[in-house]
């Protein structure tokens, strides 16, 4: 009979163990938090090109983009943003920005990484670019249209070319504007390039568009005009559009 009970006892012990320890939730504290783990450069002649590597050192999932800003001394001679991607806790993504310059000399750019609600600045890198050589015209820039979060227009090549850039510049400050890479185009062809940006508030304003290929050999700009067609236009435009990116980006 006391085995009987001393069994019943144990039993139940360990039962109410289980259901107990059932009970009990794992939780891990929600942290946003990231950082650059590594900055490179590569000065292609007129091109530098910064490869970014970021790193999700936190719990949560979240998208981020990375700004550059370039000083020649104390003269902001250009800011570029990269393309935003998703991150997962413990991802290590790189972002590539570029930049054109005729003007070898001694330049330094700023860095700033937006993730989740949070901005974090980085210290001054600096960098050479010690030659460069003269370019030539061969692009067109044709048809571009303006959207609320985009913009889209073709571009046209004379001559066989391979990593081409298209680059955004003098636009308002405050506003986001994203990069292109192309990865070639045969002579006499034409790309349909899209172009995201994310206005702080939108007013019809200019953008002078750079496109430029081969480390710098090639190279022309635009400056444009951004302003929304009408409504009967702009949506004639839009269906167009919309079916121009299904079949060819």
């Amino acid at each position: 009979m006391k085995k009987l009970l001393l069994t019943f006892i144990i039993c139940f012990l360990i039962l109410m163990g289980i259901v107990h320890s059932s009970a009990i939730e794992v939780s891990i504290a929600e942290e946003i938090k990231g950082k650059i783990s590594s900055i490179n450069y590569d000065n292609f002649s007129n091109i530098v090109k910064f490869s970014i590597e970021f790193y999700n050192t936190g719990s949560v999932p979240y998208k981020a983009r990375v700004k550059s800003e370039i000083f020649n001394g104390d003269e902001v001679v250009f800011n570029a943003w990269s393309q935003e991607k998703d991150f997962m806790p413990g991802d290590k993504k790189t972002f590539d920005i570029y930049w054109h310059t005729n003007d070898p000399g001694k330049y330094y750019t700023k860095l700033k990484a937006y993730f989740g609600n949070e901005i974090k600045k980085y210290e001054k890198f600096e960098f050479l670019v010690n030659n460069t050589f003269e370019t030539k015209n061969i692009f067109s820039i044709k048809d571009l249209r303006t959207y609320d979060n985009y913009i889209i227009f073709d571009v046209q090549s004379a001559e066989d070319v391979e990593n081409v850039i298209v680059m955004p510049t003098n636009y308002i400050y405050g506003w986001i504007f994203e990069q292109k890479k192309i990865e070639k185009m045969a002579k006499d062809s034409s790309k349909l390039v899209i172009l995201p940006y994310y206005p702080s508030l939108w007013k019809p304003s200019n953008v002078k568009l750079v496109v430029v290929s081969d480390g710098g050999k090639y190279y022309t700009e635009k400056l444009v005009r951004m302003e929304k067609k009408g409504s009967l236009a702009g949506f004639f435009y839009y269906i167009v559009d919309s079916i121009r990116i299904a079949i060819f980006s």
